[in-house]
């Protein structure tokens, strides 16, 4: 029979290894060899990169979330944007049809040309009584929104019907603005000289008054203080203007002006003299100036009084 006898050497061995164990670690630092005391400068460094790497991603210091988020932000802006962009011929339509009685803007044709100007500007003048005795479109310059053509044209008619077809320019399919008008008073109508700078990119909002309507809205208002339509050129006006004792005798010599104030040197047959905003001058009064002349006021009756040129 063998028998076999279990010692308790492991148990007594295990002390005095955790007693070395314990030496080495309580040993002062100077007795440390160069390798022990790497190693623990690497533990240390590696336990501060961790919790500095952890603290900066939790601190967000980077900002990397910020600028995630301000990209969901964009990309969920941008989203709407081509959402709405889409809805827009829609809420066109449906605007147009809320507005009672004004109609919508008719659909462009995917190529605008400078015909479809004549076309256009012609089908206008014909339905606001405006004859046209020229229309001459130009060479288109820039690209997309930024595209423009010029349009010179020349025709008849009266002041009403004039005034309703520049309103009128903004119930067209384009964009036509009128940059340059000139008017001037014939026998029986006025001659009128315009040129237009048309848009085929972009689309006015739709604004409709016919003749008729601009002279009853303006002559049918109960409101006293509403001013009623006025026509420069008509006949009592231009008559008011021409009985104006020395009206043929004033000429304006030189404007000096600011925002508020005015002084104008005027040439009367008693010679050159100055006057001020709000002086008399004969039986008139000098009421309003611009860059280009002076207005003055007899009664109801006005006329202007241009740079070097006879009234």
């Amino acid at each position: 029979m063998s028998t076999t006898i279990a010692g308790f050497g492991g148990a007594l061995q295990a002390g005095p290894v955790l007693a070395h164990w314990m030496k080495r670690v309580r040993a002062p630092l100077h007795t440390w060899s160069a390798r022990r005391r790497w190693a623990v400068a690497l533990l240390i460094g590696l336990a501060v990169f961790v919790l500095g790497a952890h603290g900066w991603v939790v601190a967000d210091l980077g900002r990397v979330e910020a600028s995630r988020a301000a990209l969901l932000a964009s990309t969920q802006r941008l989203a709407d944007a081509k959402r709405a962009l889409a809805q827009l011929p829609s809420l066109r339509r449906e605007a147009g049809a809320a507005r009672g009685g004004v109609a919508a803007i008719p659909p462009v044709p995917a190529q605008w040309t400078s015909a479809d100007d004549v076309r256009v500007v012609s089908e206008l003048a014909a339905q606001n009584g405006v004859l046209l005795l020229a229309v001459e479109p130009g060479a288109e310059t820039g690209a997309g929104a930024q595209s423009e053509r010029p349009l010179q044209l020349t025709a008849r008619t009266d002041f009403i019907h004039l005034m309703s077809f520049l309103r009128g320019l903004t119930e067209l399919p384009v964009l036509m603005v009128p940059v340059d008008v000139t008017i001037k008073r014939d026998s029986a109508s006025l001659s009128v000289s315009a040129a237009l700078r048309v848009y085929s990119g972009l689309h006015p909002a739709p604004v409709s008054l016919s003749a008729q309507q601009l002279a009853d809205a303006s002559l049918d208002s109960d409101d006293e203080e509403d001013v009623v339509f006025f026509d420069p050129f008509s006949p009592a006006q231009m008559q008011a203007a021409a009985d104006s004792p020395g009206a043929a005798q004033l000429h304006l010599l030189g404007l000096l002006h600011d925002r508020a104030r005015g002084l104008a040197l005027v040439d009367t047959p008693d010679g050159a003299t100055t006057v001020e905003s709000g002086q008399q001058i004969g039986d008139e009064r000098f009421t309003h100036f611009d860059a280009s002349g002076i207005t003055l006021a007899k009664g109801d009756a006005t006329r202007t009084l241009a740079l070097a040129e006879a009234s």
